[in-house]
């Protein structure tokens, strides 16, 4: 017969093994561990940041025109022919600037206005 203490210790290896097999399951990760690195990690948290600000910008500029074009039609129970006109009627200081390589693309028909890739 085997002793307590031997069954004790096989029982304690056999779960040491099943742990261990279960702690190495790279399918799990959240990312690939190449792409995260702790000497990069300032870097990649700022060019992250820097990404957020950038689309909160345009965002913001978006519902800014959006605004604007639907107090104009509101006041002139029409849709400005341009983005320029909400300029010249007062209903903007001036047009937003969306980002850098990009502009506003303003449909005078429905009053939809989207960021797109400048030329």
């Amino acid at each position: 017969m085997s002793s307590p203490r031997a069954l004790a210790l096989a029982a304690a290896l056999g779960l040491g093994l099943v742990v261990a097999s279960g702690c190495d399951d790279k399918s799990k990760s959240a990312a690939p561990a190449a792409n995260r690195s702790p000497a990069t990690a300032p870097l990649d948290y700022l060019a992250v940041q820097g990404q957020a600000k950038r689309h909160s910008e345009k965002v913001i500029s978006v519902a800014q025109v959006q605004q604007a074009i639907q107090q104009f039609q509101a006041m002139e129970e029409r849709l400005p022919k341009s983005l320029d006109e909400l300029v010249a009627q007062h209903y903007l200081g001036s047009v937003p600037v969306p980002g850098r390589g990009q502009k506003f693309l303003y449909n005078p028909r429905d009053g939809s206005v989207r960021v797109v890739a400048a030329p």
